[in-house]
């Protein structure tokens, strides 16, 4: 009954393609996407917000402590539908708010979600669990030695 409300209330410039798990296809569209919608209300670190900020997209989140640690200043958020329509206008109407948007999000994806540092702390999170005290040495610099 939903979708069929939101197909019904849908006018032609709305497409509604369903599930899409082809990579291909998922990192094109969001490559390609005005602006990324994130909805989620809770959870932690969540991987379709960090690849939109990767690709550059014009972030709109909703504002919670899990968006907020994980977009940072880098998205608009909103807290209800009212301000949710507003975020979504902004981002059909203003050009220069989208670029720069999208420049603040692969900012952030380079800063907050590098692959080494991502791999370091989860080394280290290793250690100290074997309670062993954590390597000196960065992540890419076992990559680079090929111990990793």
């Amino acid at each position: 009954p939903y979708h069929a409300a939101i197909r019904k209330a849908a006018n032609g410039s709305v497409v509604l393609p369903g599930a899409i798990y082809d990579q291909a296809t998922v990192k094109a569209l969001r490559f390609h996407a005005r602006a990324y919608l994130h909805g989620h209300t809770v959870g932690g670190t969540n991987p379709s917000l960090v690849e939109a900020l990767a690709a550059g997209n014009m972030v709109i989140a909703h504002d919670n402590p899990y968006n907020r640690w994980t977009a940072g200043a880098a998205a608009v958020y909103f807290t209800d539908k009212d301000s949710c329509a507003e975020r979504m206008q902004q981002a059909l109407d203003d050009d220069d708010l989208v670029k720069t948007c999208g420049a603040a999000a692969r900012a952030r994806a380079r800063e907050a979600f590098r692959w080494d540092d991502v791999l370091l702390a989860y080394e280290n999170e290793a250690y100290r669990l074997l309670g062993v005290t954590a390597a000196k040495t960065t992540a890419m610099d076992h990559a680079s030695h090929g111990t990793v």
